[in-house]
């Protein structure tokens, strides 16, 4: 096995990952056309609003004092909304300098109007009135997802974006077909024509010192651009008609009659107010109408209708000439796709490379909550999506070391379908490669008590390069969508936990769009469930070699029930015995099993290897275990087990004494190495438990001071279970433990009791086969196959305890030891780690039971 370990590493030591560029559609549509399959959403870019450092973001411009590519962190503004379409009613506004009716607003056909370009011109559609120089033809990387080398109006705006006048939304999308609001279009012509800053008035009620659109409102109103509305409002969130696009360009560029008579079919539908503004425009070969030679008046212009206008205008005015761009594709993940849709967008970080949130549901700020913990410090962003009780809370582990962890949930209380991104953009981006978990299949096995796991690994490593050097080690995990279940106790109060896993499936995606690496996180709901995603987040290697990695991933394949994947700011979850409940019919039971909370595993790699991403994970596992403990003593299941209930009746919660040893053990060896403030707290806590459990009731009496401590502890009935071997070495192990530390006899005194216990019963415990039975019950019947390593490691650890501690206790203990390791070899069933360093340690290594070598226990 470690042969074909070893060589299966060798080979995927230098396979590239790098995710394939996609081929783009050419994006359909014509100048001034709006798609007509994409409808006017009643909901809109969501502007930044009053939540401190977590903005709520709109549509990316650049004004000219400005040209960075997204609005600055701490801006304010308004929250306008998308007005659907109107009937064909009359609305005035009023003029910058008069108060003359100069704009109206209307519905509009679907129709298109022929484009102006080289690239599609017709017969049938116009050239403009001038022909300007030309000007370069350029080369240049894809930097918005949707504006591809086919995409037809890729010249202008492209232009635009390279003068700094247009930008992408936070999410690097143009989304073309979108309508353009007044706003937006008074800061496009404060950039584009390099209008000096307007000073803020009291004028329009849209408009506060704070709107992310002040400069554009009140330059494009001082140069008798833009009027304002009757009701005292800009109208900012207003979206802008042809017709008041054709006035506010003849005035933004002083555009003059030429004296050419010209019209359209729908002449009489252009308010009396914009005619000759619209000829002035047709004039000068800006705008050549609709292809059924109409002009559409009312219809409302998106995004790229007005881009290629105000490019046209550009031109026409010899502002500049218009250059020719090869668009070099972007290189993105084959899942990634573009989203057209109006967004609303929330800033949820103000760091160098900021998250964001997207969503076509309105998303709401609800406050910042932080909590300090020895190792890390948790930030958590809350906020409300939607108007059915959605939230999406995104928790920022900050570990000291620098790394952190990010954790997402969305939980949609409604019934509703709901889709929510998180991303986050990552600058001057000279390579990257994601070396993924899939390079190494799963072999699946439902024939044990946990059944089928439909869950696998995460996702894979992404490796981040800036200038040739390591920018960022990132560990991506999937998404996982659940349902949160609960089964009540009424004769108790307690509750049990559970979720039902509904799908794993991958949430990355990322695009590679000039020097920028987009890297997005899509959380999906269908209604009524939970999704949860995550990652670990560095400057520095995760691992120190990719065989490292290599082995990490092989391992986490091998052993994919037993290595953490779904992780929550909460903890991780884990698919849970079928013997448990609430279970779901599909038996996708998950739960924070605790023994897997604590990260085991990892701290034995981080020993053996040094490797940054384990200490991460006992990091995160140390305030994983802080955060299910909470203000309690010990640590308490959440799950009922079934088997418990009906030998016993007990239900969550309850005391499991084999996870509180673990955890103690966990705390105690590991966490003066991670300056865990009260390490040996646990330790003597659950010591405490264990020495009071006779006066209690919870042990099996053998013999005066001779007793077993039971397995189970119910927090709310009074119960004596079954002790099993393992838990009662365990128990035993710890109260050693603590005595040699604390020197408190009771310690001592209660560890005695049940060593005294095994010796009168040792021949009871040591079955004929040489196996050692699994249990003990309360009336003394011993049943149950035992585990098939785990009690060979508690053994060994009691020889070595009481080696310490009276050696007169060691012949029983040897007695049991080697009849265990005699039986596993007999049986070639193979040995641990563990077994194997600790039968090396006492001087037993003859026993060493042949077989196979095993990581975990079995």
């Amino acid at each position: 096995m470690l042969k074909i370990k070893s060589a299966l590493l060798a080979s995927l030591l230098f396979i590239s990952t790098a995710l394939p560029t996609a081929t783009y559609a050419n994006v359909q549509g014509t100048v001034e056309a709006e798609n007509p399959t994409v409808q006017n959403s009643t909901t809109t870019t969501t502007q930044t609003t009053d939540s401190g450092n977590n903005p709520v973001v709109q549509e990316e411009t650049v004004t000219d004092e400005n040209k960075a590519e997204s609005t600055s962190a701490d801006e304010k503004a308004e929250q306008p909304t998308t007005t659907p379409a109107q009937p064909e009613t009359t609305q005035t506004e009023t003029s910058p300098k008069s108060e003359e009716s100069v704009e109206q607003e209307q519905d509009s056909p679907a129709n298109t109007e022929q484009p102006a370009t080289d690239t599609e011109q017709n017969e049938s559609s116009e050239e403009p009135a001038n022909q300007p120089q030309a000007g370069e033809k350029l080369t240049v990387k894809q930097k918005l997802a949707d504006v591809p080398d086919s995409f037809w109006a890729k010249n202008e705006v492209m232009q635009l974006v390279e003068m700094g006048v247009i930008g992408g939304y936070p999410d690097a999308q143009f989304r073309p077909n979108l309508n353009i609001n007044r706003g937006q279009a008074a800061n496009l012509f404060k950039g584009a024509l390099k209008l000096p800053d307007g000073k803020y008035q009291n004028k329009f009620s849209d408009v506060s010192t704070k709107s992310s659109f002040l400069q554009g409102v009140f330059s494009t109103y001082e140069a008798g651009i833009f009027g304002g509305k009757p009701d005292g409002r800009f109208g900012v969130a207003d979206a802008l008609t042809r017709e008041q696009m054709a006035t506010t360009l003849v005035r933004a560029f002083d555009l003059k009659d030429t004296g050419k008579e010209l019209t359209f079919k729908d002449w009489n539908r252009i308010s009396e107010s914009h005619r000759e503004n619209v000829k002035i425009l047709a004039q000068h070969g800006i705008t050549t109408g609709r292809e059924d030679g109409t002009f559409d008046p009312k219809a409302t212009v998106n995004r790229v209708t007005f881009s290629v206008m105000l490019h046209r205008a550009l031109v026409a005015t010899d502002k500049i000439a218009k250059n020719e761009y090869k668009v070099q594709a972007a290189e993105v993940s084959s899942n990634f796709k573009n989203n057209r849709e109006e967004m609303n967008f929330a800033q949820v970080t103000s760091d160098a490379n900021p998250l964001y949130l997207r969503s076509t549901a309105t998303i709401v700020f609800k406050g910042t909550t932080t909590e300090t913990y020895g190792v890390a410090k948790d930030t958590v962003y809350n906020y409300a999506v939607g108007n059915q009780g959605a939230t999406v809370k995104v928790t920022v582990r900050a570990l000291e070391n620098g790394d952190d962890f990010v954790f997402t949930t969305l939980t949609n209380k409604g019934k509703s379908k709901l889709t929510v991104d998180l991303f986050q953009k990552a600058t001057n981006v000279t390579n990257y490669r994601l070396y993924r978990y899939d390079r190494f299949p799963i072999e699946k096995n439902s024939a044990d008590v946990f059944g089928f796991d439909s869950s696998s690994y995460p996702t894979g490593l992404l490796r981040i390069m800036e200038n040739e050097k390591l920018a960022t080690d990132r560990m991506v995990g999937k998404a996982y969508r659940s349902k949160q279940l609960t089964q009540s106790y009424k004769d108790t109060g307690g509750t049990s936990y559970m979720r039902d896993l509904e799908s794993e499936y991958e949430a990355y995606s990322q695009a590679w769009l000039g020097e920028d690496l987009f890297s997005y996180y899509t959380l999906v709901s269908n209604g009524n469930d939970i999704v949860d995603t995550w990652y670990m987040n560095s400057n520095e290697r995760l691992f120190k070699t990719d065989e490292n990695m290599n082995g990490w991933m092989l391992e986490t394949a091998l052993n994919y029930k037993k290595r953490n994947n779904w992780y929550t700011a909460e903890g991780p979850y884990n698919k849970m015995a079928t013997t448990t409940e609430p279970m779901p019919k599909s038996y996708q039971g998950f739960g924070r099993n605790l023994l897997l909370v604590k990260e085991d595993r990892a701290l034995v790699l981080l020993k053996e290897q040094g490797d940054r991403y384990f200490a991460n994970l006992v990091k995160n596992s140390f305030i994983n275990l802080n955060k299910f403990k909470g203000d309690a003593t010990y640590w308490k299941t959440e799950v009922t087990s079934t088997y418990l209930k009906n030998l016993f009746g007990i239900t969550a919660p309850f005391i499991d004494t084999r996870f509180n040893e673990q955890i103690a053990l966990f705390y105690y060896n590991s966490g003066a190495e991670f300056n865990m403030p009260n390490y040996k707290e646990p330790l003597r806590n659950y010591a405490d438990l264990l020495a009071s459990r006779k006066q209690a009731g919870h042990v099996i009496n053998v013999a005066k001071d001779a007793y077993y401590i039971s397995d189970y502890f119910p927090v709310n009935q009074q119960v004596t279970t079954h002790a099993s071997m393992n838990h009662v070495l365990g128990g035993m192990n710890v109260l050693l433990l603590a005595y040699k530390e604390f020197q408190d006899p009771k310690y001592l005194e209660a560890a005695k009791s049940i060593s005294r216990a095994l010796q009168i019963e040792k021949n009871k415990w040591i079955r004929s086969n040489g196996d050692i039975w699994y249990r003990v019950n309360p009336k003394g019947e011993f049943a149950g196959d035992d585990y098939q390593h785990l009690t060979l490691e508690d053994l060994i650890n009691s020889y070595k305890n009481w080696k310490d501690v009276d050696p007169s206790q060691l012949p029983v203990f040897e007695e049991m030891l080697i009849s265990k390791a005699n039986y596993l070899s007999k049986n070639r069933l193979g040995h641990t780690y563990k077994i194997k360093n600790g039968l090396e340690e006492i001087g037993m290594s003859e026993y060493l039971p042949e077989g196979k070598l095993y990581t975990d226990a079995l």
